[in-house]
């Protein structure tokens, strides 16, 4: 193909012109040719060849589902598992949960109340634990006031 190209660049407008009649004579013979014949016509191939699709038979296909469908299902079974275990494995602090040991607090603190940073540090929890359930949790909580920022007391 490289030498094709090559030589058709040293060809003349005449010379080619004179070409690419006698090419499209052949085209036009071989297509008589085949229609006398009942032969197919070529394809034109442009770039790579195809690929033949395979058919997959109905049974396949419903072995090839059934064996994903019991493979997804051993999944979320193992994944429900490790969640359960994680659950049970991460134990709770001991003692009373989150929320009544902060409301504690904030009681025991009074009306000057006590700062986020005091409490996740008494708490034994992070900062922003802590502010986050104040900005989540403690906004159900009417008796939870804002003193002053970062700072919350218990109101009665």
């Amino acid at each position: 193909m490289v030498m094709q190209s090559n030589l058709l660049t040293t060809l003349s407008v005449k010379d080619l012109k004179q070409a690419v009649a006698i090419r499209e004579r052949i085209d036009g013979l071989q297509r008589d040719l085949d229609r006398i014949t009942g032969a197919q016509a070529a394809p034109v191939r442009n770039g790579a060849p195809r690929r033949r699709m395979r058919r997959m038979s109905a049974a396949a296909r419903a072995r090839i589902s059934a064996a994903m469908k019991a493979r997804w299902a051993r999944r979320r079974g193992k994944q429900r598992v490790s969640t359960l275990a994680a659950a049970k494995a991460k134990a709770r602090t001991p003692g009373a949960p989150l929320k009544e040991r902060i409301v504690q607090t904030l009681k025991t603190a009074g009306k000057s109340g006590v700062t986020v940073k005091d409490l996740a540090a008494k708490l034994g929890k992070s900062y922003g634990n802590i502010s986050v359930w104040f900005h989540t949790t403690a906004k159900g909580i009417n008796e939870i006031k804002k003193v002053e920022p970062g700072r919350f007391a218990w109101a009665s």
